[in-house]
């Protein structure tokens, strides 16, 4: 059973605004004073805890992330269709009034205890840099405020966008802040605060995302120039990758990964942790830096599973080709790899593959009572849209329901700080094989996988033609690390960032690959019944017009068409979304909109993204 737990306590009453300038200025509930408020531990916290609740992704949210070159579902986002508008992701309302939270307990902590006062302060910085990483990464340049704005102060309210630049410095500042102030560990609860950890690591994962995201976009109009002076330093692409590397490198050795098989979802640990991570009721205490907690008890729950199977959530071919052979070599060592069967993609892999794809011989995390063993389940199409399943955060299905997972979900793990600091070594042109082995290494130890041994000179062809644009003294390199991170962090809500960040984001809507590509289906397989898991039973039944006899589920039965087809007409990869009219704008979409109601109220005193046209003449 899981223990009991006290739940975030929602301070400020929510409320609807139509702009930011309300949530900048109004005071966040009106029946307090800062006279007589922030005065002991009791009220910084219950302030404090609303800032869990309101800037902390949920499992819900990978969703929507998670739609991306690698995995996707039954509908498509609005990066993936190319929909998006000035208006379809709100600037206004709810997303500020974190800030102007944030800000408000900065200004009026008085608590007369030292230490007390100073973990505090360090909790606002972290959350107020986690606030502007997020608003950054998607809007670019953003206004910055350290201060809690008056009703009356129209500078400030109409002030224009800072330079993305010097906004991401002063949350690497405000990061830095919040390493000294925050403790090593709390009292209680630990895993579920910020910590100096939790700075470090956020750090390298914001100091990651500007420096690789300047050095591919440098001399575009999303990164006119790679260099900038701010506070008399010269900040650069280098500047926060040397900042990535230096917060990561900090963290080096000092935990350790989950290897774990209290479940026995497979008889040797290094076929189970990874899968088993995911699915702990409790957040494991030490590859997890930072987490949310659940408990069903308290009706603190969420619903991954439910939109999981809801959604079908599916890995694509792209994923699956980015895990490595057992031996450490890469798939198109195997002869005829481009055109395996289900069950062949499956032998001889790194295990991570079959913990996070349901392969033949899936077990689930229910046990049966009668034989006190793991049940069985047969691979099917109400859960998935390609063959290729997503089992990552998948429990038992009594979490299964729109809000019954009480899995703690975490939102830092140690392997991203160690893929964090190798990547940021590899961009710098600076990894060794030392690096290689305090980072990569340690994370395909936990499941068996061979490491690197030195650092790789030749670039892989397969993973060249994913990634296109990569570039550097130690491009093969860069390219090792992107597989690992899409392999060891697959379905954690990097991806679509990851290929942003890259200037790979024409992947993002893979008009090219013709939709979603599945498994490998053979032109004789097509009309009859096929045993995808060589278990002696029918699995799947793909058709053509009229449907014949078929002794596989009905839920497997598929009629190909203009929802499924076969990439090569007769034969190929089980593909979903062939048929979109996939969009993707170069010089526009690697940016949201601004929407043009909040440029209007500022008197246009906010400029509209690159390439975006709302209509306004300004």
């Amino acid at each position: 059973m899981k223990k009991i737990i006290i739940p975030f306590v929602l301070v400020a009453a929510a409320m609807a605004f139509s702009s930011c300038e309300d949530f900048l200025t109004k005071a966040p509930q009106a029946s307090l004073s800062p006279d007589t408020y922030f005065s002991s531990e009791k009220e910084l916290d219950l302030w404090a805890n609303k800032f869990y609740s309101d800037i902390l992704p949920t499992p819900s949210d990978l969703a929507e992330l998670n739609a991306d070159d690698n995995g996707s579902s039954s509908s498509l986002n609005v990066v993936q269709k190319g929909t998006r508008t000035p208006s379809s992701k709100s600037w206004s309302a709810d997303t500020w009034k974190p800030l102007r939270n944030i800000n408000y307990m900065l200004e009026n902590n008085k608590c007369a205890d030292a230490s007390v006062k100073a973990r505090y302060d360090g909790v606002c910085y972290f959350f107020r840099a986690w606030f502007y990483y997020e608003k950054v990464r998607q809007y670019g340049d953003i206004p910055w405020y350290d201060h809690v704005i008056g009703s009356g102060d129209q500078e400030d309210l109409n002030k224009p966008r800072d330079s993305r630049g010097y906004v991401m410095y002063m949350v690497i500042k405000d990061l830095d802040k919040a390493y000294e102030l925050l403790p090593a560990r709390w009292s209680s609860d630990a895993v579920y605060h910020v910590s100096k950890d939790a700075a470090l690591a956020l750090k390298s994962r914001v100091a990651l995302f500007e420096g690789t995201f300047r050095k591919y976009h440098a001399g575009t109009d999303f990164v006119p120039s790679d260099t900038e002076t701010v506070d008399g330093v010269t900040i650069s692409s280098d500047w926060f990758l040397r900042e990535a590397a230096e917060a990561a490198g900090k963290l080096l050795g000092t935990r350790k990964l989950y290897k774990g098989n209290t479940l026995k979802l497979a008889a040797a640990a290094t076929d189970a942790s990874y899968r088993e991570y995911f699915i702990l009721e409790d957040a494991e205490m030490d590859e997890t830096i930072f987490a949310r907690r659940y408990n069903v008890d308290l009706k603190v729950r969420h619903g991954i599973q439910f939109d999981f199977k809801n959604q079908h959530r599916s890995a694509s071919i792209r994923q699956v080709n980015h895990y490595l052979q057992a031996d450490g070599t890469p798939i198109q060592m195997r002869d005829n790899w481009q055109e395996l069967s289900y069950y062949d993609v499956f032998q001889n892999r790194d295990p991570r593959l079959s913990q996070t794809i349901q392969g033949p011989g899936y077990v689930m995390a229910d046990i049966d009572e009668k034989t006190k063993e793991h049940k069985t389940e047969q691979l099917s199409w109400e859960r998935t849209f390609n063959g290729y399943r997503i089992i990552k955060y998948i429990s038992d299905t009594g979490h299964e329901g729109a809000s019954t997972s009480t899995t703690d979900y975490a939102l830092i793990r140690y392997p991203e700080v160690l893929l964090n600091y190798a990547e940021a070594k590899a961009e710098l042109g600076e990894l060794t094989g030392e690096d290689l082995a305090r980072t990569v290494n340690v994370i395909r130890e936990r499941v068996g996988m061979p490491g690197m041994m030195t650092v790789p000179e030749v670039p892989d062809a397969l993973m060249e033609s994913y990634y296109p644009h990569a570039k550097g003294a130690q491009k093969a390199a860069i390219l090792e690390v992107r597989r690992e991170r899409a392999v060891e962090l697959f379905c954690e809500g990097f991806r679509q960032w990851d290929m942003l960040r890259w200037a790979e984001g024409a992947m993002l809507t893979p008009k090219a690959t013709g939709g979603f590509q599945g498994i490998y289906i053979n032109a004789n397989q097509v009309g009859v019944d096929i045993d995808l898991d060589n278990d002696g039973k029918a699995d799947l039944y793909l058709y053509t017009g009229t449907k014949g006899s078929s002794k596989a589920p009905s839920t497997n039965q598929i009629q190909l068409g203009s929802g499924f087809t076969l990439s090569e007409g007769t034969h190929g990869y089980l593909t979903y979304w062939a048929a979109e009219d996939y969009v993707w704008n170069e010089n526009r979409d690697y940016l949201w909109p601004i929407p043009a109601d909040q440029r209007t109220l500022t008197d246009f005193a906010l400029s509209q993204n690159p390439g975006w046209d709302d209509g306004l003449s300004q």
